[in-house]
């Protein structure tokens, strides 16, 4: 970082605190949703879709926070907590005494299916029903070059970590 801060100007501000109030109702909607159509976090519905994409349905904890950007304590927390709930299944990695298999379970399954209709139409609601075509190169552009940030201080992404 710069040792003279950046401020942002008026209009950068006020983008700005747009963006946080939108993400903080968009995660609102989503987390609401879940929670009353299937009593699942936002987080738990990220793991359960996460693991229902993969082969055979289960993933190395080290690649689970990978495709989630999680750190890997905050996954392995997030995953003890499921394993309790019986959403999943966590072992150790066969071949690899180091690594941690985790496993989606028919109950984690059944309840990602059950979930998914109510999540996407709360998706197109408070995302996309407001939405013009012209909009989304912009926005893909817009989030693309968020996403490819990585000269900002903070701990070392789940990616860089052994297991």
């Amino acid at each position: 970082m710069s040792e003279q801060p950046r401020w942002l100007n008026d209009n950068e501000q006020a983008l700005w605190r747009l963006m946080l109030a939108a993400s903080r109702k968009v995660n609102r909607v989503v987390d609401e949703t879940l929670q009353a159509g299937s009593n699942l976090s936002a987080s738990e519905f990220a793991v359960l879709v996460t693991l229902s994409e993969a082969e055979g349905n289960e993933l190395r904890l080290r690649d689970l926070c990978a495709g989630l950007d999680w750190d890997r304590s905050r996954t392995s927390h997030q995953v003890t907590r499921m394993e309790k709930r019986g959403l999943l299944t966590k072992c150790k990695s066969p071949g690899d005494a180091r690594g941690v298999l985790v496993q989606l379970t028919e109950d984690g399954m059944s309840r990602v299916t059950q979930s998914a209709p109510d999540h996407v139409e709360s998706v197109r609601r408070v995302v996309f029903d407001h939405m013009v075509p012209e909009d989304v190169p912009a926005l893909r552009r817009f989030f693309a070059g968020i996403m490819e940030v990585d000269n900002v201080p903070g701990i070392p992404r789940c990616s860089e970590i052994n297991n």
